[in-house]
């Protein structure tokens, strides 16, 4: 039975293209999410490949991490509807974005402005 389950995951994977989905919508949001983060003082960088991406959040004023604009971005994304993480331990400023890899461009575009909305408030 585990067998038939794993083989019936990996054929719907091969047969909708999930790999080239997941490098396409990602490249569109990884450059969405960069064009927010350029006019944003707190957003240091936005990385990743494919679905998995970080968007790493300082203090302007000193350049250091800033969990706590992470926590209040968190919870911001969270009231918007978006489920997003914090990668590292307790004292990490990077958000975690890893949406499953069947994420059309439609849902990666809502997730980015409630993103960008979240990012703005915090």
């Amino acid at each position: 039975v585990t067998m038939a389950a794993g083989l019936a995951n990996l054929s719907y994977l091969l047969e909708h293209d999930l790999q080239g989905n997941a490098r396409r919508v990602g490249g569109l949001l990884i450059e969405r999410l960069r064009a927010i983060g350029a006019g944003i003082d707190s957003v240091r960088e936005v990385r990743g490949r494919g679905l998995m991406i970080g968007v790493e959040l300082i203090k302007p004023s000193t350049g250091q991490a800033a969990p706590e604009t992470a926590s209040a971005v968190l919870e911001a994304a969270r009231e918007g509807g978006l489920l997003i993480g914090k990668g590292g331990g307790h004292n990490t400023s990077v958000l975690r974005i890893a949406p499953p890899l069947s994420l059309t461009v439609a849902e990666a575009e809502e997730g980015a402005a409630i993103l960008e909305q979240a990012l703005r408030g915090a």
